[in-house]
């Protein structure tokens, strides 16, 4: 042991003897002095089965990292428009005018023609004309009777405004012709019946003028008149010269509105005729045919306050009318109606009662059947009462309904009966009548009227319309309720197929009636008062419309009214034409 740390020793001093010899010699002399222990370790052997120890060596995790480099920008300015504000939706193109032909079967030939001049803050005005003509209906009986009719209006109208006021005028022009064709031409024949005395042509002038005031300060008071002028003519030397003024009063006092009403209605009927007895019909004493006048007037003052409180709408009033030819001059009619919100809208119940004395003129018979006589009797229609109520709402936002009840008290009112004044003398053709002229007898009427409707609107895509009315009368004098149905029925729809395609239905249904004529009707008996009754049947009435949109000018149409071609009669012993088919175009301008 010793031996080798003294060799150990001796070449650590010789390596840094040879190290020292290469720069420079060195001489050193080095004694140790001590003990030396020697001692034995204990030998570490090997097991006989020898253990596997793994190491994990974790991997250093190596990072990329890019250096950032700026990014290069190719600047593109661009103009930077005004700034728009819509505060209103755009309003559509609006047309001023349109024109509307065609032409159908019997030779009819139906023209609208329509302008107007468009919007305008400082006032309006426009024209249109209509035109209706047929050659009429095929009877099938072999004959010459003439059946055509046409219809002509024309309507102008004009309004300006001023700051607190307005002023508007009107002017129309009707003509009208139409024939008494329905009468056996097997049975009279020859002179009996002139052929030229069956045309009826009615001409109508109306002027109308009327000046009012809208005040938005409500401590002043708003006022308007009307003032209608009207003068009607026919073939036969009849003259009828109607006049209406009417002035009314509104002002706002808190949450109520009072409003009042004067006016007075004044009418002139001159005609060539007989001696009307009691109950409208002719005496027929020909030595009494001459030229005959009738005057008439109603003056009326209806004073109403209406309100609205939370969801309740109240009106109430009172109607005063004065007839200047009656028996019975004075009439006072309460006037109610209330009508209360809820849920919404949902539902809204009404009711009310109200009357009035209505004029009865030769103009407005003749509107409702054009084959009166020219000679009728002229009495006003008083309107005692009508009470009505029920309740109306909406289902949905699309779907609306509407049902209730109403009682009608009328004392005059106008029914039509063939009539059966007949002379051999030619220069009397205005009192021919073979049963194929309607007089008018004027009775008391009572009715009920049990109502519903129900309207069903997809926006512009397709709606539908449906309503049923029924009725129950009761009589004065006369047996039954002429030409009045117990039972309508009414239904209309629309469908919008792309805006190109529209197609309409009406459907009208009228249920049963019953005529009076004192011309022989066949098959039917004599009553004590020497008439004959006959009952006519229900009818149904389909029209069909068609309307190809080309574009926003241009389109074209098909219409077919009575499309089912059903034969009735809306008038007794006067038939409809079984089916009328037109087709035509549309420009608007």
């Amino acid at each position: 042991m010793h031996k080798n740390l003294i060799l150990a020793l001796i070449g650590i001093v010789s390596s840094f003897s040879l190290i020292a010899q290469r720069d420079s010699t060195i001489n050193m002399e080095s004694q140790f002095e001590g003990e030396l222990r020697l001692f034995l370790r204990d030998a570490n052997k090997l097991s006989t089965t020898p253990l596997i120890k793994e190491q994990v060596v974790e991997m250093t995790e190596i990072r990329y990292s890019t250096l950032p480099t700026r990014k290069t920008f190719t600047i593109e300015p661009k103009p930077i428009l005004a700034a728009k504000i819509n505060v209103e939706e755009k309003l559509p193109r609006l047309y001023r005018g349109y024109i509307r032909a065609g032409v159908g079967t019997y030779g009819t030939f139906p023209v609208d023609l329509y302008y107007t001049d468009g919007r305008s803050k400082k006032g309006t005005f426009g024209v249109h004309y209509h035109f209706l003509r047929s050659a009429g209906l095929t009877q099938n009986d072999q004959d010459s009777i003439p059946d055509s009719f046409s219809d002509n209006r024309l309507e102008l109208w004009g309004k300006k405004f001023f700051k607190k006021t307005s002023l508007d005028a009107a002017f129309d022009w009707e003509r009208n012709v139409t024939h008494w064709f329905s009468f056996d031409n097997e049975t009279y024949r020859g002179n009996d019946v002139i052929l030229d005395s069956l045309r009826q042509r009615v001409n109508t002038f109306t002027g109308k003028i009327g000046f009012g005031t809208f005040q938005r300060d409500s401590s002043e008071y708003n006022y308007r008149s009307d003032l209608v002028v009207r003068g009607t003519s026919d073939l036969y030397t009849g003259r009828e010269t109607n006049v209406d003024w009417s002035a009314t009063v509104s002002k706002l006092m808190n949450s109520e509105l009072i409003n009042g009403e004067l006016g007075v209605n004044y009418n002139n009927f001159q005609f060539n005729g007989p001696n009307l007895g009691k109950f409208g019909v002719p005496l027929q004493d020909e030595g009494e045919v001459r030229n005959r006048q009738s005057d008439n007037a109603v003056i009326r003052f209806i004073p109403t306050v209406n309100t609205v409180k939370g969801n309740l709408r109240a009106k109430v009033g009172l109607g005063i009318f004065l007839e200047a030819r009656s028996d019975n001059p004075f009439h006072a009619y309460p006037m109610v109606e209330a009508s209360y919100n809820l849920l919404d809208g949902l539902l809204v119940p009404y009711a009310g009662l109200r009357g009035s004395t209505e004029p009865t003129t030769y103009l407005s018979l003749y509107r409702e059947n054009p084959f009166i006589t020219t000679f009728p009797d002229l009495k006003n229609r008083n309107n005692k009462l009508e009470a009505y109520g029920g309740v109306g709402g909406a289902i949905s936002k699309s779907v609306s309904f509407s049902a209730g009840v109403n009682y009608f008290d009328w004392v005059n009112f106008a029914y039509f009966v063939a009539d059966s004044l007949f002379t051999s003398d030619s220069s009397q053709a205005v009192l021919r009548s073979v049963g194929n002229k309607f007089t008018v007898v004027y009775d008391d009427l009572q009715a009920w009227n049990v109502h519903g409707e129900l309207a069903i609107n997809k926006g512009g895509q397709w709606n539908v319309n449906l309503r049923g009315d029924y009725f129950r009368y009761t009589v004065g004098d006369e047996a039954r309720p002429w030409h009045q149905p117990g039972l309508k029925f009414t239904a209309s729809g629309q469908y919008n197929l792309k805006e190109k395609l529209m197609i309409g239905l009406d459907v009208f249904y009228i249920g049963a009636r019953w005529a009076k004529s004192f011309a022989p009707i066949e098959g039917q008996e004599m009553q004590a008062d020497g008439s004959y009754h006959l009952r006519l049947n229900g009818f149904t009435d389909v029209n069909l419309k068609v309307n190809y949109r080309y574009n926003k000018r241009i389109s074209a149409w098909v219409q077919f009214n009575n499309a089912l071609g059903l034969r009735y009669q809306r008038w007794g012993t006067y038939e409809v034409q079984r089916f009328l088919g037109t087709m035509g175009f549309s420009y608007a301008f």
